[in-house]
């Protein structure tokens, strides 16, 4: 792979969007503006940026009495974001405590579930460097608050939930479709 300086990415800022599952990808031009079925879902963590992640078996190599290292077995992987919504809102509740609309009650409080469900939603990240952006689709993702709220005399209460990608139909049951570095759409 040839070195490039234009694809090394310094992740400044970001923004985060739900849509309904299987929602086509955005064609991203702004950042700010990935399209009208994306919905933001506000402030999130500066102190605990998002991390991607993995979990699952490592790949085992495999031979035979001829061959000691004749393959590698392909594990099965699973791959998921963790992100810190910062804001004490329904949207976050209903992700962090695994219920939909039906949990905010008449006089605008939400109500936990004892058994919370996960919320299944297509995901955009965007994550941005000066005038250069990537986004991050994910047309199905599972997602439920992940550890114990953080409170802090001294920054924000945060809700940590992890969305974990699906498989769809949409991209022959791959999990989603990252794109290179991209330049933002100037304004002339």
């Amino acid at each position: 792979m040839p070195q490039n300086d234009d694809a090394a990415l310094v992740a400044g800022t970001g923004y985060i969007y739900l849509a309904d599952p299987d929602t086509a990808k955005p064609e991203v031009t702004d950042p700010l503006d990935p399209g009208a079925s994306w919905v933001s879902i506000g402030h999130t963590s500066l102190e605990n940026l998002p991390e991607f992640g993995r979990e699952g078996d490592d790949p085992e190599t495999i031979g035979t009495w001829q061959n000691n290292n004749l393959r590698q077995t392909s594990p099965s992987v699973t791959y998921q974001v963790t992100f810190e919504s910062v804001q004490a809102s329904l949207e976050t509740y209903q992700l962090y405590f695994g219920a939909g609309a039906e949990a905010t009650q008449s006089d605008g409080s939400f109500r936990i579930p004892a058994r919370p469900t996960p919320q299944i939603k297509a995901l955009l990240f965007v994550i941005v460097d000066g005038e250069n952006f990537v986004p991050l689709w994910h047309p199905r993702a599972s997602l439920l608050g992940s550890d114990a709220v953080g409170m802090s005399t001294d920054y924000f209460l945060s809700f940590p939930i992890t969305a974990t990608f699906l498989g769809s139909s949409l991209i022959d049951n791959a999990i989603g479709e990252w794109t290179p570095i991209a330049a933002a759409a100037s304004s002339s």
